[in-house]
């Protein structure tokens, strides 16, 4: 090969013209970032949605069906629309997220009490003995609200034997929770639940009777601690129909109260519209406050039995 055609050649290869180079130029590099932009994003996405939990998912599935710029799923807005705070100002959404966060705050202003011992009563003054009963209650945050249950062990019971009388330690619970519920406006529903021993043949009073009237007994107590009448949507004895320990009728564990803290906004999950069962877990978007009170199936006891049909370790 001449020089000549040497020196045309190099000339050809370098000599720029007025294109900046064709496919050279610098076009490539910003299509092949916004790919790899998108690809991350979409990893992230399915990264997020492997991790989250069914209700989670319907949550934020919930969280984008909400009435806001697209309403009943169209694309065209009507009215007059102004810049402000986007989707995150949909009413429904607000108010689902901030009923969480209020709830989410109870429940951990309570653990906090009940790991320290004292409360600030309704009424002033200090009131020691609320961590007696920590590790008999749980508080957690699911779909229909926030769940407060205390259940009795072998040391302490929450009401007297077969009665409704309550024990001075449980009082200071429902202080406690009565201080935190007093500053929210949701409704409170309160269930009673006992063990599944029988009351002895020609007694006319059963579990159910029991389990209603200690719930009772705990709203009249959470009443004169601020919570108005209307505050309570419900108050449910269940007797032994929902056993917390079925392998073990007779444990402790299965006599409890539970306060639940309504959402006036609950979360319904995507499988009920369908037409499906619910999904397992329960909806924790901020995760769980208290740990819940793990129940340990315990061994039937034998304790003798007085004339009446009791003993320390029934209902």
């Amino acid at each position: 090969m001449s020089g000549k055609e040497k020196s045309h050649r190099r000339r050809a290869h370098h000599g720029g013209g007025h294109g900046g180079g064709g496919h050279h130029g610098g076009a490539w590099k910003v299509a092949y970032a916004d790919f790899t932009t998108a690809m991350m994003a979409f990893f992230l996405l399915m990264w997020i949605l492997a991790a989250s939990s069914p209700k989670q998912k319907s949550a934020i599935a919930q969280y984008f069906r909400s009435e806001g710029p697209f309403k009943n799923g169209g694309g065209t807005m009507s009215g007059t629309f102004k810049g402000g705070q986007g989707l995150l100002s949909a009413p429904i959404s607000n108010s689902v997220m901030n009923e969480t966060q209020s709830l989410e705050m109870v429940a951990r202003e309570l653990g906090e009490a009940m790991s320290s011992g004292a409360e600030a009563g309704a009424e002033g003054g200090a009131e020691a003995g609320t961590s007696d009963l920590k590790d008999q209650m749980s508080v957690t945050l699911g779909d229909d609200g926030l769940i407060i249950e205390i259940t009795d062990d072998k040391q302490d019971e929450l009401f007297s034997v077969g009665g409704d009388a309550m024990n001075p330690k449980f009082q200071k619970v429902l202080d406690a929770v009565a201080s935190k519920l007093n500053g929210l406006p949701n409704k409170v529903r309160v269930e009673g639940y006992t063990d599944a021993r029988p009351y002895p043949q020609g007694v006319d009073y059963s579990n159910w009777e029991l389990s209603s009237d200690r719930a009772n007994a705990a709203r009249r107590y959470l009443e004169k601690r601020g919570l108005t009448r209307d505050r309570f949507e419900s108050v449910v004895g269940y007797g032994d129909g929902r056993l917390a320990a079925p392998a073990s009728p007779m444990a402790p564990a299965n006599r409890r109260i539970t306060i639940t803290v309504l959402r006036d906004n609950p979360i319904k999950p995507v499988a009920d519209s369908l037409g499906g069962g619910a999904p397992d877990e329960g909806f924790q978007p901020f995760g769980q406050m208290v740990d819940p009170h793990s129940v340990e199936s315990a061994p039937i006891e034998s304790a003798p039995r007085t004339p009446a049909g009791h003993d320390r370790n029934e209902r």
